[in-house]
């Protein structure tokens, strides 16, 4: 069986392109036929591993990635990259087609061989999903609709399903590579960790607030954010470190070595407005990190069992995640006890028992 994954890029640090790397992995060494088509890879590295089996094809389609995708220029882009697709999806005729990201082609290939099935992944929350009533707005929510004609719509976790009014939609979570070993250090060290893109979405300001908060009852600690993205935001995060002196806090840039930070790591802390289902936290269950995070729209709630394997506080109040925080690291034995349940608990988010999921569904898609 020969499966089609259709992204933007595989350079760019995350958990899309993490996760991704894993399944192209899985199934190549499960003897599946793999082709990652890109439109806009520019001949880089791969940020992730991936079998020298894989077939890539990059359609150099380079959008202009600080315009809108409804930039003018970027809607001509867009009929290149119908076209060059088109020709692709035509000369491999895989069985399954699968979208990943969030770039035009998730409007349009629905309508390309349309006998091959098809299936759109989801993998930010439908939280986000707001559609404005001006012409955008409208043009949104008709394109928005197209997603009925996919054969088959996979979200990362139950919460989501209500907010996609369609009947093909199907419940498929993340995995975690157990099999790599993640290293459990008998004694953690003191260090709080934060990781992903820098973008407003990731509220690492709120962090940076919390430790305002409370650093200064904790001087043995650290707290390391690891991640790179908007250099303004970058900035503006760097200047609030500075004016609040907040001590024992540093931005660390990005990271291909995380799982071995997270070895030594104590607590891992998410304070996201919305995360549908982040790798990173299972990668901190594996390594026996307690976790705490906002119960953001929707993914902590579904990977944490509050109190027993993480702390989820309030959305976006910086009090109650600093006041939970604050028990967390006046409490040893809370934290070793937390990171034990959590080592068990991620074993249900196994590539077994998810990949299972994948390939029972080509198989019913090929029926």
């Amino acid at each position: 069986m020969k499966i089609l994954y259709l992204t933007n890029q595989f350079y760019l640090h995350g958990g899309i392109e993490k996760i991704l790397s894993q399944k192209i992995n899985y199934l190549l060494d499960a003897g599946y036929e793999v082709v990652l088509c890109t439109s806009e890879h520019q001949n880089r590295e791969y940020v992730y591993p991936l079998n020298k089996r894989l077939k890539h094809i990059d359609l150099k389609v380079d959008y202009i990635r600080n315009k809108s995708y409804f930039h003018p220029k970027n809607l001509i882009k867009s009929w290149v990259h119908f076209r060059r697709l088109k020709k692709i999806i035509h000369h491999e005729q895989p069985d399954v087609i699968i979208s990943v990201n969030y770039t035009p082609e998730q409007y349009f290939i629905p309508f390309i061989e349309k006998k091959i099935p098809k299936v759109k992944e989801f993998h930010s929350s439908g939280d986000t999903l707001y559609f404005k009533n001006n012409l955008i707005g409208m043009l949104k929510k008709q394109l928005f609709s197209l997603f009925n004609y996919y054969h088959c719509l996979v979200v990362l976790n139950p919460d989501e399903i209500k907010y996609y009014p369609f009947s093909n939609i199907k419940v498929i979570p993340n995995f975690i590579n157990l099999e790599k070993g993640f290293k459990i250090e008998p004694t953690k060290q003191k260090i709080i960790l934060a990781a992903g893109r820098i973008a407003p979405v990731k509220q690492f300001d709120h962090l940076i607030a919390v430790w305002a908060r409370i650093g200064s009852y904790f001087p043995d600690w650290q707290v390391k954010i690891f991640g790179e993205g908007d250099v303004i935001l970058t900035n503006e995060l760097k200047h609030q470190i500075n004016s609040l002196k907040v001590n024992n806090i540093q931005l660390m840039g990005s990271t291909n070595q995380l799982d071995k930070e997270m070895q030594n790591a104590s607590v891992y802390a998410m304070t996201s407005a919305n995360e549908c289902f982040p790798m990173v936290l299972l990668e901190a269950q594996a390594a026996a990190i307690s976790i705490i995070a906002y119960d953001c729209p929707n993914g902590p709630r579904n990977i944490l069992e509050n109190d027993l394997s993480g702390i989820l506080t309030q959305p976006n109040s910086i009090p109650d995640f600093a006041a939970s925080l604050k028990r967390l690291l006046k409490d040893e034995n809370l934290r070793l006890e937390m990171g034990a349940r959590a080592v068990k608990q991620v074993k249900q988010f196994s590539p077994e028992n998810v990949m299972g999921m994948w390939e029972d569904l080509f198989k019913d898609l090929n029926k």
